[in-house]
């Protein structure tokens, strides 16, 4: 009889760990069966918005909103990357943006983030990265880029996916998630389903020497841009526009990430009709008592500042007594001048030397073309210029497309070697 019972337990042990398995494969096909329904559902919507199409009434002018269709996706890539009870998921940032479609003149709003994903060290970053590729693929999402990367100091893999609609007779990728793998040696699983793929070495970029400075302009006509630049982890100053609608919480967001903030001063131009800020510009025509009022009005504006250069300018600029007018009560305020060199003939920095205001001058604009790769181009430039003269100043705009750039090669442009500094160490 003893016999007997010790091989019904065993019978019975095995048809448990029958069970498991079986509820185990049940569970991996549901997870399957759901993404690929995620991707058919938001795919299925996308159809039907199109970039190119006219404005419907009522709607908001040349928007389209891809603000569901994104959160699904990310929902979607969530639902992938939790097949992996051994990978550490780390969310990185989450924003909403408005993306502006080339030569349309659309906005599509859309919810992007970054996420970084520990793998195991047996795991290959390739192959972690290909593996997820594929799996978003079938699941219907767009698979924008993957290749070698980085993390931080160490080698990493990043695959970018999106979501796809029509643009026109044809379409048009967004993105949504940037996920970038890197190795977690205190994850021991290794994984069975990913493919063991070497790992390529992450690009070599050019090296260059030398320190560059940086200045934002234009800043104070919205938030989302300057946060773009704040967001890459570069050093730049920002030259804020008085009396602007957020002029005031750019200033706050700068100073809380210990960044230089400036005044960028109205000046007036030598087309007087191209003048973009009105009353709040100096004009070479005021008396003395208006221009110094001007000036001290506009720093007051924007408590905590730093210094100022000139938005515009290129009359004012030119002129010795204005300068002389301006420069005294940036002198007596205790700030800094730079000299944005919007015309050959200026004297600002000049006249700020001889007068013993710390000063320094424009030596490159970056964004004259809205191109992001003609302003990549434009920064390597900068790079060349600092490494030639030991130090560069170079000046960017808060503008859509420039932000965009430095975004999506900051890493690129780290890897350079390149010394970013505030504007204040390259002042004489």
């Amino acid at each position: 009889m003893e016999v007997k019972k010790k091989k019904r337990t065993v019978k019975k042990r095995t048809k448990k760990s029958s069970k498991s398995k079986y509820y185990i494969l049940l569970l991996m096909l549901f997870i399957a069966v759901a993404a690929g329904a995620c991707g058919f559902f938001y795919a299925k919507s996308l159809n039907e918005k199109d970039v190119l199409d006219t404005p419907i009434l009522g709607r908001e002018p040349n928007t389209i909103s891809l603000l569901e269709e994104s959160t699904e996706a990310q929902r979607l890539v969530d639902t992938i990357l939790l097949q992996k009870s051994n990978w550490q998921l780390v969310e990185g940032t989450h924003s909403q943006e408005e993306i502006e479609v080339e030569g349309s003149g659309t906005v599509v709003k859309i919810n992007q983030r970054s996420l970084n994903v520990g793998v195991p060290v047996t795991t290959t970053l390739t192959g972690a990265g290909q593996w997820l590729a594929e799996k978003a693929k079938l699941a219907g999402l767009e698979v924008l880029s993957s290749k070698m990367s980085n993390y931080k100091q160490w080698d990493g893999y990043k695959v970018e996916l999106g979501v796809k609609t029509k643009a026109g007779k044809g379409t048009k990728a967004f993105g949504t998630d940037t996920i970038t793998f890197f190795h977690n040696t205190n994850l021991k699983k290794a994984d069975k389903d990913v493919k063991d793929i070497p790992d390529e070495p992450a690009p070599q970029v050019k090296q260059y020497k030398g320190r560059l400075a940086v200045i934002v302009d234009d800043c104070g006509y919205d938030m989302k841009t300057v946060r773009k630049y704040l967001n890459t982890g570069i050093t730049f100053s920002y030259a804020i526009l008085p009396n602007k609608e957020f002029s005031s919480d750019v200033l706050e967001m700068v100073k809380a990430k210990d960044q230089v903030p400036m005044l960028h001063m109205p000046m007036e131009p030598l087309n007087k009709s191209a003048m973009s800020e009105g009353k709040n510009t100096l004009l070479v025509s005021m008396s003395a008592k208006e221009k110094t009022e001007t000036v001290k009005k506009a720093i007051n504006s924007l408590p905590g500042i730093l210094g100022v250069n000139n938005h515009q300018g290129s009359k004012a600029t030119g002129d010795e007594a204005t300068m002389k007018i301006v420069l005294n009560e940036i002198k007596r305020q205790k700030l800094f001048f730079v000299d944005s060199k919007t015309t050959a003939s200026t004297v600002g920095r000049d006249t700020a030397k001889k007068m013993g205001v710390p000063t320094a001058r424009n030596d490159i604009f970056l964004d004259n073309s809205t191109d992001v790769e003609e302003i990549r181009k434009q920064i390597y430039k900068a790079f060349e210029l600092a490494e030639k003269n030991g130090t560069a100043i170079a000046i960017c705009h808060a503008r859509v497309n420039t932000a965009r750039c430095w975004e999506k090669y900051a890493e690129e442009f780290k890897a350079t070697g390149i010394n970013f500094v505030p504007v204040t160490e390259l002042l004489y």
